[in-house]
């Protein structure tokens, strides 16, 4: 976890009523990861407004949601989510509080998820594996979020007999050869800031955002003062596992 700013937190109920739950947020987890191509998390609120009497919470909402959190440089990065709403999947708990305040967490996916499961493609596509990457995401998928993809070499032919758009992304992601390094490790995810479809090549040639190093202990201060860059950046441990004969 960590600190974040929320500037906007909006439920849109099933019956259209939208409810502003800004100051009712005491949990939220975005997940991510280069192994899952959607966003998916937690989010848990202090229900004293009594949704309920609003409208049944029933894990068919939409989730509005833009946060604040720090960066490194003492800016903030956003996490904007308002014109691209999350779509609740289910109610997960219910507990009660105290005082008549009941505590909801609910869970949520990225709209494309959802919409990869209604979603069936029957035709023949015809490009490169990123060219039809693109095209599940941009048509298929009816998506309008930043997309990074590396292309890949030649042109190809895939024939989606009743497939998943996803199910079509993860044929190009195993077959695709990087036109530029030459190798077929491509990974296909969403991050907060978008869909990346990359080789491990492209994502290891890019510029380290952390650099880790041992240091000695005590050595980690400025003028008195503890430097959070370099404890974030330090190496407290580490154990060297000897590789087998072969």
């Amino acid at each position: 976890g960590g600190e974040f700013n929320i500037l906007q937190c909006d439920l849109i109920l099933a019956n259209g009523q939208l409810n502003n739950l800004r100051s009712a947020v005491v949990g939220l987890t975005i997940f991510e990861s280069i192994n899952q191509f959607a966003i998916t998390g937690t989010i848990t609120i202090q229900d004293s407004y009594n949704l309920a009497s609003y409208g049944p919470i029933i894990g068919q909402e939409y989730l509005k949601l833009k946060i604040a959190t720090p960066n490194l440089k003492g800016g903030e990065n956003t996490i904007d989510y308002s014109s691209n709403p999350l779509l609740i999947t289910a109610v997960d708990d219910r507990e009660e509080i105290g005082n008549g305040v009941q505590a909801t967490t609910m869970s949520f996916c990225s709209r494309e998820f959802v919409i990869n499961q209604r979603t069936r493609v029957r035709r023949t596509l015809v490009g490169s594996y990123s060219d039809i990457v693109e095209t599940m995401l941009y048509t298929d998928l009816d998506s309008d979020k930043e997309l990074y993809s590396e292309p890949s070499a030649d042109n190809k032919k895939i024939i989606a007999p009743n497939a998943k758009p996803f199910d079509v992304v993860s044929i190009a992601m195993k077959n695709a050869v990087s036109e530029k390094f030459n190798q077929s490790t491509y990974f296909f995810w969403e991050s907060t800031s978008g869909f990346n479809f990359r080789t491990l090549g492209d994502m290891y040639a890019q510029n380290p955002v952390m650099k880790y190093e041992s240091t000695l202990a005590g050595t980690r201060t400025q003028n008195g003062v503890r430097d959070i860059l370099a404890e974030l950046g330090a190496i407290e441990a580490y154990t060297i596992t000897s590789s087998p004969d072969t």
